[in-house]
C-alpha cells in the first residue's frame, strides 16, 4: 500500500541554487540538495561518533536531487542512514532506491514529483 512520504521535512538550510547532475539518479537540474551522508541528528550518538570522525561526519555530503533527497528520507530511518547506508554507492545497492531512481531518470527535471513510500 503506497502513501505519501510525510517525513520530507523541506529544509532552506539544505538548498543550493545551482545547477548539477544529481549524484544518485544523475539527472542534470536546477536545484541541488545537500544530503549529510550521516545524518545531523546522529552527530551526537556515541555510536556514530565512534565510527566517524567529527570532520568526516561534516564533510560527507551528497548533492541530490529534491526527488531523490525525499525518497532516502521516506526509505531509510537517520539510524540506518548513520549505520549502513552512508556512502552513494550503498544508497543505490538498495533495490527501492534502485527502482526509484530507474523511474525518477525518465521524467523531466522540472516535473515536481510526489515520493511515495
Amino acid at each position: 500500500m503506497s502513501r505519501i512520504c510525510q517525513k520530507d521535512n523541506y529544509n532552506i538550510d539544505n538548498r543550493v541554487d545551482e545547477q548539477g547532475l544529481c549524484e544518485l539518479c544523475g539527472r542534470n537540474v536546477l536545484l541541488l540538495t545537500r544530503h549529510h551522508l550521516i545524518p545531523r541528528s546522529r552527530h551526537n550518538k556515541r555510536r556514530t561518533q565512534r565510527n566517524f570522525s567529527r570532520d568526516a561526519m561534516k564533510a560527507d555530503i551528497a548533492m541530490l536531487c529534491r526527488p531523490c533527497h525525499s525518497q532516502v528520507h521516506c526509505i531509510f530511518a537517520n539510524h540506518e542512514l548513520a549505520s549502513y547506508y552512508h556512502t552513494i554507492e550503498r544508497l543505490k545497492e538498495h533495490s527501492e532506491v534502485q527502482t526509484f531512481i530507474n523511474w525518477v531518470k525518465k521524467r523531466p527535471a522540472g516535473l515536481k514529483i510526489s515520493v511515495r513510500h
